[in-house]
């Protein structure tokens, strides 16, 4: 039972989303401790993969914010290899505009839908 609630607080940090500023892909202070746990649990678990999710609110065109995203996620993937994380751990996506987290046209709905996702592909039980 304690493993298990273990790999739950895994999951619960490796899968916590983080957000960006309006037509920024820079890496937020307020982002870097979620990130910095992240890497902790990334060192201790040498065999978690990650695909870093890249999403952007929907001002701009769709091929602007399909990139956006991108640079995102790869602004991500270079944090965690700042680290000494290998790369070929992580791959990135964009989904631009396409997935809203809300869908609401407001400040508050646009700064929720600048954001990195995260999903485990594989590691740490396939993290079931």
């Amino acid at each position: 039972a304690a493993a298990q609630r273990e790999i739950e607080r895994k999951r619960g940090v490796l899968t916590e989303m983080v957000f960006f500023d309006y037509d920024m892909a820079e890496i937020r202070s307020d982002a870097r401790s979620a990130l910095d746990a992240k890497v902790q649990i990334l060192r201790e678990e040498p065999g978690v993969r990650l695909q870093i999710q890249g999403h952007a609110d929907e001002r701009g065109s769709t091929e602007y914010n399909m990139a956006l995203g991108l640079r995102r996620a790869e602004a991500v993937k270079a944090y965690f290899v700042n680290f000494g994380l290998s790369a070929d751990r992580f791959t990135t996506i964009s989904f631009g505009e396409e997935r809203p987290m809300v869908r609401d046209s407001n400040e508050s709905a646009w700064a929720r839908n600048r954001r990195a996702e995260f999903s485990i592909t594989s590691g740490l039980s396939a993290m079931q």
